[in-house]
């Protein structure tokens, strides 16, 4: 009788060591498979911040050239810097280029909507991550959502960022010669060319917009304030 007792005994015990065995590496791939969702998740944004700011500072670009292509000519640029089809274009171009796709993009600026040095872009990853399936065919991995590459709008988790982009144009001021203008200085430099004027003017990725909406026309609508300084 005791020999049998002590051999249930250690029958429940080794019984209980390999449910607590099961447990533990249960529990384990729990763990991971929840870290690799997470770090899927991390890079899904951080994929999606880098062709946001991308798609600003090319859109931003625009601007930016051709407000170097006015102080090459030796005018000081005043207005309508901003092309919105050519801007979109650009965004659109760069955003892909970065596995994403535009899916809204305005110019502003603190002048009454004229000017348009700033830019902000909202994007949308080509990739996302779908749910576990129970058979296995679908992990947690970085994958297209969609069996033709393109977003699923119902799929979890997509990558999705904005940001916006500034054109800073130097202090310029012009170059009077005997009789008239010949030239134009920017932060103390004299442009020599269009290249030397894109090099004198920043682009850079900011935190805010400007405060009207960019219209080109000079219509009523080029006074609109644009959302953000709706909400300030």
């Amino acid at each position: 009788m005791r020999i049998n007792a002590l051999a249930s005994r250690n029958s429940d015990h080794g019984q209980a060591n390999l449910f607590m065995l099961v447990g533990l590496t249960l529990s384990l791939i729990a763990a991971l498979v929840l870290f690799v969702r997470l770090g899927n998740a991390n890079t899904l944004r951080s994929d999606a911040q880098t062709a946001a700011d991308s798609a600003a500072l090319s859109a931003a670009g625009v601007a930016r050239d051709n407000a170097a292509r006015s102080l090459a000519n030796g005018d000081m640029p005043y207005s309508r810097l901003y092309d919105p089809a050519e801007g979109r274009a650009t965004a659109e171009r760069y955003a892909q280029r970065n596995g994403a796709t535009l899916e809204r993009i305005r110019a502003s600026d603190d002048n009454q909507g004229n000017l348009g040095n700033i830019v902000r872009v909202e994007i949308q990853t080509l990739d996302c991550q779908r749910e576990l399936q129970q058979d296995d065919t679908r992990n947690w991995a970085y994958t297209a959502c969609t069996e033709d590459n393109t977003p699923d709008r119902d799929s979890n988790h997509f990558g999705n960022a904005a940001a916006i982009a500034e054109v800073k144009i130097p202090d310029c001021d012009y170059i009077i010669g005997d009789v008239d203008i010949i030239g134009l200085t920017c932060d103390g430099q004299r442009v020599e060319s269009f290249t030397h004027a894109q090099q004198l003017i920043d682009v850079r990725l900011t935190d805010s917009e400007g405060q009207y909406i960019y219209k080109p026309q000079g219509n009523e609508l080029a006074f609109a304030p644009t959302p953000e300084s709706m909400r300030s």
